[in-house]
């Protein structure tokens, strides 16, 4: 099988890690019922990836990890051919063995972020690809939503989308997302039904829409993050509403709390800070990522869902909570994280783009 290949990290970061003393995330939580997982997962010898980005968990237990393997630079020249940019996903189980590919003839641009539903389909969500696609577990796409390489505002097109999440009726809410300020409803075969969302800071308006998620008490969480221009690389001239290139003024990144028909509840203060931009929704609990004590750190928080009270927490989760995955059957919670070197760690299969979390029974 062939393996994508991107660039690694320059041999200046791993100097500079190897003088902090720095490895892997901390290994063992005090208080909490979570510790992590040494040497997981297993490469092969010859992978080649930038960072990670998503990660999902299927009902079988089968790891989907979203690899950035070459970073997209829109506003290059050459963005169509040489700087574009690839993604791939990859499959272990939950030892850690690699068990190959996922969808390799997938055209990924950017993807950001990637979902297993109760149904047994796998959702991928391809931010600079502007597409959300549906797909069975053997890669095959039986619904696409948003044009491949175009973006816009309309129906039919997204600009950045970065999460989705599927209501019990089977509407689907797209997080759209890092350059719109929406959240889009679609039917379960994909037609359009409606969006709300407008830009700014105050109640029911959003900055970055950057992950969705539904809990036990079906109300649709939101981590609204403050808007600007963020990742202006990946983006193409005119591509960012020039409305939204300043900051915004006073702004505070919060979770929102949505109404599944899109009405606006208010925000949830259960977790506060400077968000990690992800929350993620298992069975009774509610996982949201926030900044922790340690520089170049940040926590999961977990919370139960029906009283909103905080029941555990994994300090020190990785560099950056990007997008997290639980796997239903042994409680253990996966983490993707983006940009290692900011925490003074390794890219690539060196650092911790993917780590596990296990829940030690109590």
């Amino acid at each position: 099988m062939r393996i994508s290949r991107g660039s690694r990290t320059a041999g200046a970061l791993m100097g500079l890690a190897a003088m902090a003393g720095l490895g892997a995330a901390p290994a063992e939580q005090d208080g909490s019922a979570y510790r992590l997982v040494e040497d997981w997962p297993q490469y092969p010898a010859d992978a080649e990836f930038e960072m990670g980005t998503g990660i999902a968990v299927d009902g079988e237990g089968t790891v989907y990890a979203i690899s950035r393997d070459i970073d997209h630079w829109a506003s290059h020249p050459l963005a169509m051919t040489r700087y574009r940019g690839k993604g791939s996903i990859w499959k272990f189980d939950r030892d850690g063995k690699f068990l190959g590919l996922f969808a390799e003839e997938q055209a990924f641009i950017g993807p950001h972020s990637f979902y297993a539903d109760g149904q047994g389909y796998i959702w991928v969500v391809d931010r600079d690809g502007h597409q959300v696609k549906k797909l069975t577990p053997d890669g095959t796409p039986v619904l696409t939503l948003g044009e491949y390489g175009r973006f816009g505002d309309d129906e039919t097109h997204f600009n950045g989308p970065t999460s989705v999440a599927v209501l019990p009726g089977g509407d689907i809410v797209i997080g759209d997302g890092y350059w719109n300020s929406r959240l889009v409803w679609f039917s379960a075969d994909g037609q359009y039904l409606r969006q709300v969302g407008e830009y700014g800071n105050g109640p029911g308006q959003l900055g970055v829409v950057h992950a969705v998620a539904v809990d036990a008490r079906g109300r649709l969480l939101v981590a609204n993050v403050c808007g600007g221009a963020l990742h202006t690389y990946v983006t193409a001239p005119g591509q960012i509403a020039p409305e939204r290139l300043p900051p915004i003024p006073g702004c505070r990144s919060r979770f929102d709390v949505f109404h599944q028909d899109g009405s606006y509840e208010g925000p949830w203060s259960v977790v506060e800070g400077a968000l990690t931009l992800s929350i993620a929704a298992y069975g009774d609990r509610i996982y949201a990522g926030t900044t922790g004590a340690e520089r170049g750190r940040q926590d999961v928080v977990v919370v139960d869902a029906e009283t909103d009270r905080v029941v555990d927490r994994i300090a020190s989760a990785n560099v950056y909570v990007h997008q997290m995955a639980l796997d239903a059957a042994t409680g253990d919670v996966y983490v993707a994280s983006v940009y290692p070197e900011h925490g003074g760690l390794l890219r690539g299969p060196e650092g911790p783009s993917f780590v596990r979390w296990t829940r030690d029974p109590r």
